[in-house]
């Protein structure tokens, strides 16, 4: 028996048999329910056992259960299946401890077409939620996330930190709104253009993969590099830096709007450069989404006597993954970044703020479009 409720008979004083034509079921979930709601207290606490009840009430066990199952509905008691009932709190209580609620501003159109972005937001909630943390994924549209309305928004979900992997530039105010109502910052910073925010900043290294593309393109003969006009600030910047480096094996950048009309004189076999061959390049996912599939035709024929290179992560192109295209690629590792940020997160002896770590991407060459760890 349960030893800090009162026996059955003080817990069920009114009860003196049933009477004839009366429903079991009826009089029995009602005078549990009257019992469960005396004995609440603030915190749950453990209920009589089924058996023991249904012993009291000298009714089979099958309408007790009925009459468990009822009053969990009602939220009244819970029952653990195999183990025990309870009898619910007035004061709803967490099951777990929280050590802290973590959010993670994510683009909308990034977890529909980046492969990386949803990878690293999904391998983050887990290790947040497996150490205690509540992970509050917060989606924003384009342009949102610089919006002075944004920093207000996050405020509202109560967060401990923030984890955000590349704010815009524009966001720096968002940011700051964030730190003078004590919200802690962790940012994911490309090294190229990390912004000058105090923050807990995990630096996203691109340039020796860059290295090693430039050096594997001109191997093949690569003379001519044709980038889509990106639409991040970051990505751009990221673009400016990238030329030096393909500029040192004898290739050629180009930057051109995303559209086929502007990509098309510069890839098209008549005019591509007669000593060597093009790469189609992409350094967000915003303008390869949009090229790619918006213009499935193109990008499949471009495909089929040009390389094709997402240099900032892969893309989601159906038409390309049908096709088992191969690509280029320059990725990060998601679940060892997610991984050295949760981690560094429970570190209680290093509170301090500035560069924690450096995660460096890799090139993958000629990957089968939509296979290997780029496209989970």
């Amino acid at each position: 028996m349960t030893t800090d409720l009162p026996p059955l008979p003080e817990a069920f004083p009114s009860f003196r048999g049933f009477a004839p034509g009366e429903s079991r079921q009826q009089t029995i979930t009602q005078l549990i329910r009257e019992c469960a709601r005396s004995l609440q207290r603030r915190e749950a606490r453990p209920f009589y056992p089924m058996r023991q009840i249904a012993a009291f009430f000298d009714a089979p066990l099958r309408t007790v259960a009925i009459s468990y199952e009822t009053l969990d509905s009602e939220g009244l008691l819970a029952r653990i299946r195999g183990s025990k009932t309870v009898l619910a709190g007035k004061r709803i209580t967490a099951r777990k401890p929280v050590n802290a609620v973590v959010g993670l501003p994510i683009s909308l159109q990034a977890m529909i077409a980046s492969p990386f972005e949803c990878r690293l937001q999904m391998e983050l909630e887990e290790r947040l939620r497996a150490r205690g943390h509540v992970a509050d994924s917060i989606f924003f549209r384009p342009n949102e996330d610089y919006e002075p309305a944004f920093a207000e928004r996050l405020v509202r979900h109560d967060l401990d930190f923030v984890v955000w992997h590349s704010p815009h530039p524009l966001a720096a105010h968002v940011l700051l709104s964030l730190r003078e109502r004590g919200v802690r910052l962790v940012l994911l910073q490309p090294a190229e253009s990390p912004l000058r925010v105090s923050a807990r900043s995990h630096v996203l290294s691109w340039q020796n993969a860059y290295r090693e593309m430039a050096a594997a393109w001109a191997a093949d003969g690569v003379r001519r590099a044709v980038f889509a006009e990106p639409e991040h600030l970051l990505a751009r910047r990221a673009l400016r830096q990238l030329a030096p480096l393909l500029a040192e094996h004898a290739i050629k950048t180009h930057t051109v709007e995303a559209d086929p009309s502007a990509l098309s004189p510069l890839l098209t076999p008549a005019s591509g450069p007669k000593d060597g061959k093009s790469v189609l390049g992409f350094m967000d996912f915003a303008s390869a989404d949009a090229l790619c599939n918006g213009y499935p035709d193109f990008i499949d024929e471009i495909s089929r006597h040009a390389r094709v290179a997402f240099c900032r992560g892969a893309v989601r192109v159906p038409r390309l993954v049908t096709r088992r295209t191969r690509v280029d690629v320059v990725d990060l590792d998601a679940a060892a970044l997610a991984e050295g940020v949760v981690e560094d997160l429970r570190d209680e002896q290093n509170q301090q703020e500035g560069v924690r770590a450096t995660f460096h991407a890799e090139f993958l060459p000629q990957v089968v479009m939509g296979a290997g760890p780029s496209f989970p």
